[in-house]
Parts: structure tokens; C-alpha cells; sequence
């Protein structure tokens, strides 16, 4: 017989509990590392290269294209993942699954890093970065000049400021409204309960449970809300980060379309937001007091999840790859053949496929590991860099084939520095607010047993 969960341990963990210091100094550390990065690339020239398009005589740096394109591969991994990782609460929601409950706080501190995100796409955006985008350098008549007049009035930069700010803007409120009022109730339950015990309440707490209507109506109406927004949650992240792929990632290669590389790139951004509530639950478990409530099952839960993703990965990796292959067009090959057979990121594919599939497909088939939380957590971390390095190869060679073909492989210190940036910066912000609120979201219903649930024990087998 399954029994209530214990938040005794959740709630004695909160009074005193602030960030890690340790951690703290090395996300600020990771960030001056990125900001030393990017500022390294915008000032200093690098090697200078001539429009590719011939439509003037001015030059461009090669480090400050590598800003921009480290910034485009950052932004989808970190962003993809917060976002992602979010959407596995809101699937939740919308089945009525429990075994998500348990993940549900840490989901929502991904969501935190989502407007910090969409800030920067927007400055990053103001400040030139549009501007290493070949369909915005070539223009209405460019694109029309070579062929791609199907898309010209689509890359219209009015059109696509439009997308970003209405699209992105939408995911980003709609997402932190939904945390906002999930965490109402939790604080409120919270309080009572604390209480009780003569434990001491945040009074930082105090304004998110202001004209508290009592734990039955505010657990109702929380529910409710949840409910009902959590399809729209769905249906916005299809579309939104559907258009994103293409707007942000696909249009660096204004020639080459794909009509799998959407649900491609959202698909996986789900399963990064997967390794990242691993990585961030397992190492923060004991902090949270949440340690019992994580039993072995509920990882290889997330486990198995993430071992589909996995295989999903690979499966329309290799479905796009198939009829491109097959079908050997000039818009599409010249895409895979530049990352898989090109002298400057042949090997660095090979590299990337091992860390990203093939490493993390034979790690994770292991039934064992994915109950155990520290060989659980190498595998995640392990699987989280592999994704990277994807991201990299899916954005940086169309910066590359585009604005500096005759130069070397573009990863070093401002690609890895810009790299710690993001992470310090995604760290900060999730483990910032996981040091705020409760670890379990303690007034959802479904975190109790299912009431229908049937448990059949081995020793009952042999009494017939």
C-alpha cells in the first residue's frame, strides 16, 4: 500500500538555506569568463574577410562572426533546454501524470532562465548580431537574385523581429505566469505547515501568498489554472519553437531547408531540458530535503525518458540525413557534406555523433545505472556536453561556409569562454531560485498515490 509522501525533510531545509557561495563565486566566475570571451572577439580584429556577396568593398572580422555564431549555439542549447525541460511539467500537467511531481520544482527553476534568455536574443539582435544572417545581408532582391524569392518576403527583418519578440515573448510570460501560480499554493501549504512545526517562513514568501484564501481554495484554483493552460503551454512550444529551428538556426543557411528540422530541434530541446532536471535534482537533492522523496524508481523513470529521447535523437538525425543522401539536391547535400566530409569539421562531427548518441545509447542502456544518482549524473553531464557540441555543429559551419570558408576550425577560447558564460549564467539562475521555495511542490494533489493504484507484491505469487 502506497503511502502520503513525508515533507517534514522539505520543510526543515528551507529556514537559513541560501545559494552555495562556492557555487555562486563560480557561476560569476564562468560569466566574467564569457563576458572576457565575447569582448576578446567584438575588439580584437582576428583575420579580416571580404563580403562573400561582393555587394561592397567593406571587410568583416572573423572574431566577431564567432561571437555571433557562439552566441546563436548557446542560445539554442540553454534556452532550447530551459525551455524544454519546462515543457516536461507541463506534459505532466495536461496527462495528470504524478511520477513528473517529483520533478516538478526543479522543471520550473529551468523556467526562470527564460527571461534572462530572452533578453539577451533581444539585445543581441538590437546590437548587430541579425547582421550574420546571410538572408539579411543579401536582402529582399539577394535572395530573389539567387533562386530563393519563396523566401524572400518570409526573411523580411520586420517580420522576423515580429516572430521573435510576439513568439518567444508569448513562451517566456505565459511559462513564468504558470510558475508563479504553481508556487503560490506550494508557499501557502508551505506556511501552515512550517508552522506547525516552529520553523521559521521566508519573508520573502510573504508577497507571492498576499490575500490568501485558504488551502483548499488556493490548492483548487491553482490546479485549475494549471489545467487549463498547460495545453496552450503545448501547442505554443510546437509552434513557437518551430519557427524558432528555422528562424534562428536554419536561416544561417538561407539555401538549405529540411521539413524535419523543427520538431527535430524541439524534440531534442525537450531531451537536454531532461538531462538538465537530472543534473540539477540529483546534485541538489540532499539541499532541497528531497532525498527520500526521489526514491531509485523515479530516476530510472527519468532515466528511461531520457534513454528514448536518446534513440529518438538518433532515429531523425539519421531520417534526415537518409533522403538527403538519396536524393543528392544542391540546396540540401551541400549542408550535410560541408559538417561530414569537409576538411575543417569532418572529424569534428565523428567527435560530436560519440558524445551526443553513441556514448550516451550505450550508457544509458545500462537498467542499473539509471538507478543509482552519481553514475546517473556522469552519464547526464556526459550527455548535456554531447548536446552542446551538436548545437555547435548544427549553427557554427553555416556561419563558417557562408562568411570565412578558407579559415580554420572556429573553436577556441571564445567559443568555450562564451560556453561558461551561458552555463555560469543558467546555473545561477535555477539553482538562485531552488535555494528560495520548497523542493517539492507540496499542495499538488498528485503527489499523493494514485488511489486506483494496484501494487502486486512477489510473495503473493506463491500463496496460489
Amino acid at each position: 500500500m502506497s503511502h502520503a509522501p513525508d515533507y517534514t525533510p522539505v520543510y526543515e531545509a528551507i529556514p537559513g538555506r541560501t545559494q552555495n557561495s562556492t557555487l555562486k563565486n563560480a557561476c560569476f566566475a564562468a560569466i566574467a569568463i564569457g563576458v572576457a570571451a565575447a569582448a576578446y572577439g567584438i575588439f580584437t580584429p582576428g583575420e579580416m574577410v571580404a563580403d562573400p556577396e561582393g555587394l561592397t568593398d567593406a571587410t568583416f572580422s572573423t572574431n566577431t562572426l564567432r561571437v555571433q555564431g557562439s552566441f546563436i549555439q548557446n542560445f539554442m542549447y540553454f534556452n532550447g533546454a530551459a525551455q524544454g525541460g519546462f515543457l516536461m511539467t507541463v506534459i505532466g500537467v495536461t496527462t495528470y501524470a504524478r511520477w513528473t511531481r517529483r520533478f516538478k520544482r526543479v522543471a520550473e527553476g529551468l523556467a526562470m532562465f527564460l527571461p534572462f534568455s530572452f533578453a539577451l536574443m533581444l539585445v543581441f539582435l538590437a546590437l548587430g548580431g541579425i547582421e550574420v544572417f546571410p538572408w539579411h545581408h543579401q536582402g529582399h532582391s539577394g535572395l530573389e537574385a539567387a533562386g530563393a524569392h519563396h523566401k524572400a518576403s518570409y526573411f523580411n527583418t520586420g517580420f522576423f523581429w515580429a516572430r521573435q519578440i510576439i513568439g518567444l515573448g508569448f513562451m517566456t510570460a505565459m511559462s513564468y505566469v504558470f510558475v508563479q501560480r504553481s508556487l503560490r499554493a506550494d508557499l501557502g501549504v508551505a506556511k501552515e505547515e512550517m508552522t506547525k512545526l516552529n520553523l521559521e517562513v521566508p519573508g520573502h514568501w510573504e508577497d507571492k501568498i498576499k490575500d490568501w484564501k485558504g488551502r483548499a481554495a488556493e490548492v483548487e484554483s491553482s490546479q485549475k489554472f494549471m489545467i487549463n493552460t498547460a495545453p496552450v503551454l503545448a501547442w505554443g512550444y510546437a509552434i513557437v519553437y518551430s519557427v524558432l529551428a528555422v528562424d534562428i538556426s536554419m536561416s544561417l543557411a538561407p539555401y538549405f531547408f529540411a521539413n524535419m528540422f523543427p520538431a527535430w530541434y524541439f524534440m531534442s530541446a525537450i531531451w537536454s531540458g531532461l538531462v538538465w532536471t537530472a543534473i540539477f535534482t540529483i546534485t541538489n537533492a540532499k539541499g532541497l530535503g528531497i532525498e527520500k522523496l526521489m526514491a531509485r524508481n523515479f530516476y530510472h523513470d527519468l532515466g528511461k525518458l531520457t534513454f528514448a529521447f536518446t534513440m529518438f535523437w538518433g532515429y531523425t538525425t539519421f531520417a534526415q540525413y537518409l533522403p538527403i543522401w538519396y536524393g543528392n539536391m544542391t540546396e540540401e547535400i551541400g549542408y550535410i557534406l560541408y559538417r561530414t566530409h569537409g576538411e575543417v569539421f569532418g572529424n569534428f562531427t565523428l567527435f560530436t555523433l560519440v558524445m551526443c548518441f553513441a556514448a550516451p545509447f550505450v550508457i544509458f542502456l545500462s537498467r542499473g545505472l539509471k538507478k543509482q544518482p552519481k553514475k546517473y549524473l556522469a552519464a547526464a553531464i556526459l550527455t548535456a556536453f554531447g548536446i552542446w557540441l551538436e548545437r555547435y555543429m548544427v549553427n557554427m559551419p553555416s556561419i563558417h561556409s557562408y562568411w570565412m570558408p578558407e579559415t580554420g576550425l572556429p573553436f577556441g577560447f571564445i567559443e568555450i569562454g562564451m560556453g561558461l558564460g551561458f552555463l555560469g549564467l543558467f546555473v545561477f539562475v535555477v539553482t538562485n531560485y531552488l535555494s528560495k521555495y520548497p523542493g517539492a511542490v507540496v499542495a499538488d494533489p498528485y503527489m499523493l498515490p494514485d488511489p486506483k493504484e494496484v501494487h502486486v507484491h512477489a510473495h503473493h505469487a506463491h500463496d496460489h
